[in-house]
């Protein structure tokens, strides 16, 4: 009897010790990983003359610690002139490097973040298509859900804030805007 219990508590430790490392699983995020995101929602520019428009962007962001990232995004948005018998669309794009702290409170995790980038101005006025470009910063923050382990959703919020102003054919616009979106990013 007792060489059965002997036996059955092996048997169990053994199962024990082999299922732990399948346990055992890593923080997400943390050092090392990646993870790519997607977002889409409205800007809201900084000009008068130019309607709020739809934003959409396309992010890679890499884990140097559990808490801090580096962010490179690809976006744009899309506004209408509306004002001064001005007819046509204003359409900035940028590529943007930033740095992305974040804190965990369980599945939900606030971030900030800051950085540089390059943003390009295309203008559609009339027949012709100007473009304008010029280097800029944007500060930001936002929350993440993790509704899975690697998968989340996320609410963002950002400034663009550009230098000089952005000149087409006939007329200049002052080149800031928000951005406020909603997206899925996938860790791996």
């Amino acid at each position: 009897m007792y060489g059965l219990i002997r036996r059955s508590l092996c048997v169990l430790a053994v199962a024990i010790l082999a299922a732990t490392p399948a346990l055992a699983q890593t923080r997400v995020p943390n050092k090392g990983m990646n993870a790519l995101g997607l977002s889409l929602g409205f800007a809201l520019p900084d000009d008068e003359l130019l309607e709020n428009g739809l934003f959409m962007a396309v992010s890679g962001e890499h884990y140097l610690t559990p808490r801090l990232s580096i962010r490179g995004q690809f976006g744009g948005a899309f506004f209408d002139v509306v004002g001064n018998g001005l007819d046509g669309k204003v359409q900035p794009w940028h590529l943007t490097g930033n740095a992305v702290y974040n804190w965990e409170h369980g599945k939900w995790h606030p971030y900030a973040g800051g950085g540089i980038g390059f943003y390009k101005y295309r203008f559609g006025e009339g027949p012709n298509r100007a473009s304008d470009s010029s280097f800029g910063v944007n500060l930001g923050g936002g929350i993440e859900y993790f509704f899975t382990r690697t998968d989340t959703i996320t609410g963002d919020l950002t400034f663009h804030l550009v230098a000089g102003d952005a000149e087409s054919f006939i007329f200049s616009y002052k080149p800031r805007y928000w951005t406020i979106s909603g997206g899925y990013k996938k860790y791996f």
